[in-house]
């Protein structure tokens, strides 16, 4: 087997107290040709200084800073560290995370022996140290029907246990969207899906994800998540082409989570998707749903109630 060199890609911020562990644990892989790149979004703690004692130590290791020009976020630094990576495999992998030492090993054998796009293993949860385990981050890695699974999560994983082919890559129309805070992941992995929805499975776990205060993954920002999660699925939603049971189960979410907007008082985000969303698909009941819209959205601004307005608001299939 030839050994093609894997480009590690890890957007950081403000991670000084965990990333040390990340680099240790690509240090240790048994698969050595590797680069990893290492895009600060901007950290105002020690990350830098963390960083630049494995640049000095191993030249394998890239640290750079994400450019002004360049939207502040971890997509805009996972988009850049793959303009900078020179790799045949990209892992795009996460700052407060660790690899299993033969995660690369194993996953570009896998490629390399087959006509798959990209791979994907088992996670495992750890809290404080990696030797306590909560449980698997997801039960189900694969299935038979897999866009629509991946969609409706029956099927789950994260962007860190995955190793794709810069070649599929490349093919893409666009890689992780800029403009989203949440659930870029999952619309990411949705459009590869719809291209590609074949791909190796390494039923081991060879990613340990870190539960912790300050996790991205497990942090919550209600107002910030649901807004993210319906703008994710209204992409989905008008831009692909999704068979009939996964455009209802989209149709339901969105409406769905347009109402949590509603009762929320997001007034501004409400406002948005009513008229991104419930307006082109009201058809008939366009005027009803307009009234009970702004009588819910008013009733629940003054109130804090309104559930019976909001609930006579509906589209048609």
């Amino acid at each position: 087997m030839t050994n093609p060199l894997v480009s590690i890609i890890i957007p950081t911020y403000n991670r000084a107290y965990l990333i040390g562990d990340t680099l240790k644990s690509i240090i240790s892989q048994t698969y050595s040709n590797w680069e990893c790149i290492i895009i600060d979004d901007g950290s105002s703690d020690n990350t830098e200084n963390i960083i630049n004692e494995f640049v000095d130590k191993d030249s394998r290791f890239k640290y750079f800073h994400r450019p002004d020009f360049k939207t502040k976020g971890a997509n805009a630094c996972r988009n850049y560290g793959f303009e900078l990576s020179k790799g045949k495999y990209i892992n795009w992998f996460d700052d407060d995370d660790m690899m299993d030492q033969n995660k690369l090993k194993i996953q570009v054998e896998s490629l390399e022996n087959s006509d798959f796009n990209f791979s994907v293993c088992q996670t495992l949860v750890f809290q404080e140290s990696i030797d306590n385990i909560i449980g698997y981050r997801h039960e189900k890695i694969i299935s038979d029907d897999t866009f629509h699974d991946y969609v409706t999560q029956n099927i789950v994983w994260l962007t860190p246990s995955s190793l794709w082919k810069r070649m599929f890559l490349l093919n893409l129309n666009h890689l992780f969207d800029e403009s989203l805070q949440a659930a870029q992941e999952w619309e990411f992995h949705c459009r590869v899906l719809l291209k590609s929805p074949l791909y190796h499975v390494e039923n081991n776990a060879l990613v340990y994800v870190r539960k912790h205060a300050n996790s991205i993954t497990y942090k919550s920002n209600n107002s910030v998540r649901i807004w993210n999660y319906f703008k994710a699925r209204l992409l989905l939603y008008q831009n692909l082409t999704c068979s009939a049971k996964t455009k209802e189960y989209l149709r339901i979410y969105l409406l769905l989570y347009f109402k949590k907007m509603v009762r929320n008082n997001h007034v501004k985000k409400s406002f948005i998707a009513f008229t991104s969303f419930i307006i082109k698909e009201s058809n008939s009941n366009l005027v009803i749903n307009i009234f009970f819209y702004l009588a819910s959205t008013v009733s629940f601004f003054v109130f804090k109630r309104g559930d019976f307005l909001l609930n006579k608001i509906n589209i048609s299939k």
